[in-house]
């Protein structure tokens, strides 16, 4: 082990200190610039994170002229989009160059909800992120009657729905552009609507389980394999027939 001398151990602390008065000093006249320079009113707004949504709905929501949009009552903006059902999470931030910063993280829309006249796009936990106003695309329309509750659709029926689609679309992902709508019909059947290959209308029967998706997804594998033109396709017995 070797001892450093005192006046060492006094040289090198003496060195050390004037740098970091330097650093710090340098500091404070970066953070005094910043604030103490006069801060340019607001001009133009910069948008982040839009996806179905655009600027034009989102300053419809804020009740401002999207063409000519007042941006003078700004801090109150952040309050008003955290309450849009499409909206996850805001942020607004104010440059001093003159730019109004809106960072926003929309909620997903995974499926059309179809109850009597009306679409209602939900998310994973099927809260209602529109009505008659579908944004996003390629998204699979669930028809039937369901309970819309004021911000959600409820019941058990229309969540075991979703949850086994989610599930078989997760396992047979391919399917997610070939299915375009599933009935829940009156009599407890279900009954599926494909857009590729061709318009193709499917019986499923009365159980919705991932069983039922693995029989569609080798029968479409079949028909396309085989060159196989139809029309409809029955999967309410052991193998599937085609009309």
């Amino acid at each position: 082990m070797v001892d450093t001398p005192q006046e060492i151990k006094e040289k090198r602390f003496g060195r050390v200190v004037p740098i970091l008065l330097v650093f710090v000093g340098l500091l404070a006249l970066g953070l005094i610039y910043r604030w103490a320079r006069p801060v340019k009113p607001v001009e133009r707004v910069e948008w982040q994170g839009l996806v179905a949504l655009s600027p034009p709905l989102v300053f419809q929501f804020l009740g401002v002229d999207p063409k000519a949009p007042n941006i003078g009552n700004w801090k109150d903006w952040e309050k008003q989009l955290s309450n849009h059902p499409r909206i996850r999470k805001v942020r607004i931030t104010r440059d001093p160059d003159g730019f109004l910063m809106i960072n926003i993280q929309e909620k997903v829309a995974e499926f059309v909800i179809h109850v009597g006249s009306s679409l209602y796009e939900v998310d994973e936990n099927l809260e209602i992120l529109s009505r008659d106003r579908v944004l996003a695309d390629h998204l699979i329309v669930i028809s039937g009657q369901f309970t819309v509750g004021e911000n959600k659709l409820e019941g058990r029926q229309i969540f075991d729905i979703t949850k086994e689609m989610r599930q078989a679309l997760s396992l047979y992902p391919t399917l997610k552009s070939r299915i375009s709508e599933l009935v829940s019909e009156s009599d407890g059947n279900y009954t599926l609507y494909l857009k590729s290959p061709n318009s193709i209308k499917v019986y499923l029967g009365d159980k919705l389980e991932l069983n039922i998706f693995r029989k569609l997804y080798a029968s479409l594998a079949y028909m396309e394999s085989e060159a196989v033109k139809a029309v409809s396709i029955d999967l309410r017995g052991e193998d599937a027939v085609y009309h």
